[in-house]
Parts: C-alpha cells; sequence; structure tokens
C-alpha cells in the first residue's frame, strides 16, 4: 500500500489477480505481455476494493485453502467477518509464500510473518497503539483448528489446478469430480498401518480406474508438513515397474510367453548389469523372466526389441518425460510420475486401450450453467488383443508366484476381479 497501489512479491495485487483468473503458470515473454494487458483492462474496469475482494476470494492460502473464506473457516472455524486482527494477519501473512507460511506447516514462521504485518498496520494507520500492543502479545496464543485428516487436499489441489481456468471474475464454481471418500480413508489407514515407526519415509498414492478416473490420491504422509504432491509432480526412478514397457514393446515383434531368454551374466558396452539377488537362472522363458523380474534378461530382451521402441510405447500409454534411449532404459533409472505409471498399467484393465487421468467429470457456475462436461470418448484398443492377454497372464503371474507375491490376497476373490502387479525397487533401495 505504501507504493500507491496493494504490491505482493514482485507484482501488484491486479497483477495476481491476471495471473489467477486468465493465465496459465508457464513463463514466457508472450505470457508476462498478456499479464500486462490484461492488468491494464482490470485496473480500467474496476475499483480497487473490487479487485482486493476478486484476489482475496481467489488466492491461495496454503494447506489446500483457495480463497479467503476456506481459509477463514478451515485455520480458524470462522467466516472473514468474525476474524479478529492476529487471525487476520495470519492470513495475510501466508500470501508472500503459502506452503511455508500458512500457519498449518509452521505456526512460528507464520507468526513471525504476522507480527510484522500488525507492525505494518499500525505504522500505516490501520490500527491503535493499544489494539497493536493486544494482538502483539495475543498472536503467539493463538489456536489454529486443524482437521483430523487433509490428505484429500492433495487431490482437490490436483483438481483445482486444472479447473481454475474456468473461474470467471464474478461467479463461483461448483465441480463435481470422481473423488471416492470411503477408498480415500481407506488408502490413508492402510499407509498409516505400514508406515508406522518410520518416519524417514515417504508415500505416495494413485488409485484410478479402468477409464482413468482418479478415485484416490496421497501425495504423501502429511499433508500439513508439504503440500508437495510426490503422486503428481515428483518425477522419481520407477525401477523394474519400467519392464512394463519392455515385454509389451517384445510381444509387439512377436516374442511369446514360452520364448526363451538368457538370465546369465552380460557386459553392454562395458556395462554389466545384475539381478538384484546376483543369482542366475540360465536359459529362461519370457514368463518367468518378468515374474522373477531379471534384470540381465530385461537388458537382453531391450536390445531385442530396440530401445526406440520401448520408449514409444511409453509415450503411447501417456509417459510425458523426455526418455532417452540408454542401456539402463528398461531397469527404469529415469525419472517418471507415478500417476503417468499408474495410467500405463490401467491399459491392462482397459482392454488395452491408452487413457488419459481425469478427476473432473462438470463444472458449473451457480445459476447451474454448464462450464465444462466430461464426455465420455469410445477409445480404440492401441494394444493387440495377443499383446494384452500376454500382459495380464505376466502381471497375474507374478502377484500370485513372482517378485510382488507378497501382495497376494489373504482371502478369495472373485474370478471377475483381475489381480496382477509389478515390483520396482532402485539403487540403494531409494525408490520402491
Amino acid at each position: 500500500m505504501s507504493e500507491g497501489y496493494v504490491v505482493q512479491g514482485g507484482s501488484t495485487i491486479t497483477q495476481q489477480l491476471a495471473k489467477l483468473l486468465f493465465l496459465n503458470p508457464e513463463k514466457s515473454l508472450v505470457r508476462k505481455i498478456r499479464e500486462l494487458l490484461i492488468t491494464f483492462k482490470l485496473e480500467q474496469s474496476l475499483e480497487k476494493r473490487e479487485i482486493l475482494s476478486l484476489y482475496l476470494n481467489r488466492a491461495y492460502f496454503g494447506s489446500g485453502n483457495y480463497g479467503i473464506v476456506s481459509a477463514a473457516k478451515n485455520y480458524f472455524s470462522k467466516s472473514p467477518k468474525d476474524l479478529n486482527i492476529q487471525e487476520s494477519a495470519i492470513l495475510a501473512a501466508s500470501l508472500k509464500a503459502p506452503s511455508r507460511l500458512n500457519p498449518i506447516s509452521s505456526i512460528k514462521k507464520s507468526r513471525k510473518r504476522a507480527e510484522l504485518v500488525i507492525k505494518k498496520m499500525l505504522e500505516y494507520g490501520y490500527i491503535s497503539e493499544e489494539q497493536f500492543k493486544n494482538s502483539s502479545e495475543k498472536i503467539n496464543k493463538l489456536v489454529v483448528v486443524k482437521k483430523n485428516s487433509m490428505h484429500n487436499r492433495y487431490y482437490s489441489d490436483w483438481v483445482y489446478r486444472r479447473s481454475s481456468s474456468y473461474a470467471s471474475s464474478s461467479s463461483d464454481l461448483i465441480i463435481k469430480t470422481t473423488f471416492n471418500a470411503k477408498l480415500q480413508n481407506y488408502v490413508e489407514n492402510a499407509v498409516s498401518d505400514v508406515l508406522k515407526n518410520k518416519e524417514e519415509l515417504e508415500v505416495a498414492v494413485i488409485v484410478m480406474d479402468s477409464s482413468g478416473a482418479l478415485k484416490a490420491m496421497l501425495g504423501g504422509r502429511s499433508y500439513y508438513k508439504s503440500q508437495y504432491n510426490r503422486g503428481t509432480q515428483a518425477k522419481r526412478q520407477p525401477g523394474s515397474v519400467f519392464k512394463f514397457f519392455t515385454y509389451i514393446a517384445a510381444f509387439d515383434i512377436g516374442l511369446t510367453l514360452s520364448d526363451m531368454v538368457d538370465d546369465i551374466p552380460l557386459d553392454l558396452e562395458g556395462w554389466s548389469p545384475q539381478n538384484y539377488n546376483k543369482k542366475y537362472k540360465g536359459k529362461i522363458s519370457l514368463y518367468e523372466a518378468f515374474g522373477t523380474s531379471s534384470n540381465v534378461a530385461a537388458v537382453r530382451i531391450q536390445e531385442m526389441v530396440g530401445r526406440k521402441n520401448i520408449i514409444n510405447w511409453a509415450k503411447k500409454l501417456g509417459v510425458s518425460a523426455k526418455l532417452k534411449p540408454e542401456r539402463s532404459l528398461t531397469l527404469g533409472t529415469q525419472g517418471v510420475s507415478l500417476i503417468e505409471m499408474t495410467n500405463a498399467y490401467i491399459s491392462v484393465i482397459s482392454g488395452g486401450k491408452a487413457t488419459f487421468p481425469y478427476g473432473v467429470t462438470e463444472i458449473t457456475d451457480r445459476e447451474g450453467n454448464i462450464l465444462y462436461k466430461r464426455n465420455l470418448v469410445s477409445r480404440d484398443a492401441i494394444m493387440r488383443k495377443d499383446i494384452h492377454s500376454s500382459m495380464r497372464s505376466i502381471l497375474k503371474y507374478s502377484i500370485l508366484e513372482g517378485t510382488a507375491r507378497r501382495a497376494k490376497p489373504r482371502v478369495f476373490l472373485d474370478e471377475g476381479i483381475f489381480l496382477g502387479g509389478k515390483t520396482g525397487t532402485t539403487q540403494d533401495f531409494k525408490d520402491a
């Protein structure tokens, strides 16, 4: 305000509003020019209070809270009009760096920044000396409401980023999603049990159906501590999970489950990959090679089918990472996101069809006008029936007899339920 207009970071509030309402997050000269033009138009069309109001109703306040109404409710169980000075200062403080300075992630950092906000309020005459003294004393006693579970905020963040472009300057959105609350709770409970007393470990979970609809998501073990979504944003080495594409490429060129491959040490251009247990079986079938996750067999198959063919199949099935035809390609040494790997595996239960991950089915405004509606698109299979059948067989074998057998259910499953999977562990067990 001391500049004669409201400033946040290196941009005015109007520029921030322009970004929220009309622009995508890419960084380019063209985008910057558009931002300036939209900013000029907004300042010509709206009063300063209107601009500030629109901004506060769209801005991110951290911990999954978009808009001041959501932030006030989730942090303090209040509406914005009922906030006191210190609570208002906390919210204002979070705008500088929402993920770091919100009161859930770090109450100490949040309070420290809020103290600066309160000093500025006094300096510019928004509060009296007495109010300043009372607020400064109370800021360290401020209580923030913590919800029992905020893990579904990973999902809501992901959906919001794909829906914000539909927001207008005057209307809120009603977004229908594919989210399944019961399934989300099951995922959270299962992860909590597995990671109990293992504070050093992180986690990501993506649950998707055969159409590509996201049903549940976990981007980390604590949304309070980190809003970074490891399921969608992180590109980690998938390890042997990536062999999926190698075997598809193998079946595509005519290899079969019963074809034999050498499971013995090899030297490839001075590189000598090893099996994880340093044990070798001699000649084994492709069926067994996948189930036991033989590294040397996978590399041999890779060289037979061609590295570029493997990369092409990964792209066909939705992997956007820029993969390089390196010797260790099949061993999953290049970064790929979990959501894209999950989406690729979905092809096995979608009849060999490529899918696209989605979470939004319909967007309307408050008046009921449909702004977006997902159309059910009939896609052709990109896998031949023999490839699809072979992939289902080896994924099933991996669960029943192979390296993923610990995931075999202890209860009887209906014959109509397909169960398959693949293990993947990277060097030094950094990822699994």
